[in-house]
């Protein structure tokens, strides 16, 4: 059962980051720069392609400089992504 529940969270996840138009920024392991942007729908497809590993669906995805411990975080700006990531890594540590 848990695993359902987990399943119905994530597809209403997707459909928000669609309903709101948001993409992938993908960003270097300590968030000092942005390495690239790439539309949802497309990265959804190669991140499950490749098993979660998102170092290989961003190179399939033409994004350059991309090593280890990049991350993928959503948004429709930049500045929505980090803001988005900060908010849950302080409530997070609450």
């Amino acid at each position: 059962m848990r695993r359902n529940a987990s399943r119905t969270g994530s597809r209403e996840q997707r459909q928000l980051r669609e309903r709101r138009g948001e993409r992938a920024f993908l960003f270097d392991k300590d968030l000092s720069r942005c390495l690239g942007e790439v539309e949802r729908e497309e990265w959804e497809l190669v991140v499950s392609l490749h098993g979660g590993d998102v170092c290989n669906a961003a190179r399939e995805c033409g994004v350059d400089g991309v090593g280890p411990g990049v991350k993928a975080l959503w948004g429709r700006s930049v500045e929505e992504a980090l803001g988005t990531y900060r908010g849950w890594q302080k409530r997070r540590k609450s």
